[in-house]
């Protein structure tokens, strides 16, 4: 079933129920590094196949990313991604500058990512009234465009189109960390979305 192109109101419905989840998703980022500053952009919703969201990343970029899948109302991924260099600098901050073998990083950027998909997914389901959980994360160190090809895989339904709530975060440390945050939704789990924002 296709989904006719969201009119302003509900695009602006988006942006807010995005704006709040990576709201709650950037405090819980601030309290993981110890009460640094993180800002966040204003979301953006779009409407893309797994081409366009991998561009969202840098094409084929090295990147360091972790996605978990949503259980509840909404039906796809929340997917957390930095470049390599950022993915390696939260990973020194964590680990306290530590030496670490792979396992011990993996572990570090599921943490974050399981942490920063539980307070999005909280926050948006004190929204909407759902329940909303994250699956285990899958950590994935590789290609932008392999990462979201991965996640867009998990989605139910026509994965060839689907609506991308997507935000950028920078924290306050030396050096500052940034990424992103995606959350990936099946288009017909949008029209429910909608439908329980009353728009």
């Amino acid at each position: 079933m296709s989904l006719p192109l969201p009119s302003d109101a509900q695009l602006d419905a988006l942006r807010e129920v995005a704006n709040i989840g990576c709201g709650h998703a950037a405090n819980a980022l601030s309290r993981l590094m110890g009460g640094r500053k993180v800002d966040l952009s204003i979301p953006r919703v779009l409407l893309t196949g797994p081409a366009g969201a991998a561009e969202l990343l840098g094409g084929n970029a090295p990147v360091v990313a972790a996605w978990l899948g949503i259980q509840g109302g909404l039906r796809g991924t929340l997917v957390l991604v930095l470049s390599q260099e950022d993915g390696a600098a939260l990973e020194a901050l964590l680990l306290e500058g530590q030496p670490a073998i792979q396992a011990e990083r993996d572990s570090v950027v599921a943490e974050t990512a399981n942490i920063v998909a539980s307070a999005c997914l909280s926050a948006m389901g004190r929204l909407t009234g759902w329940k909303l959980i994250p699956t285990v994360p899958t950590v994935w160190r590789g290609s932008a465009d392999g990462v979201v090809a991965d996640a867009v895989r998990q989605v139910e339904g026509d994965a060839s189109r689907v609506v991308v709530l997507e935000a950028r975060f920078l924290a306050a440390a030396a050096p500052p960390v940034g990424g992103q945050l995606l959350l990936v939704l099946e288009r017909d789990s949008i029209r429910d979305l909608l439908a329980r924002l009353g728009v």
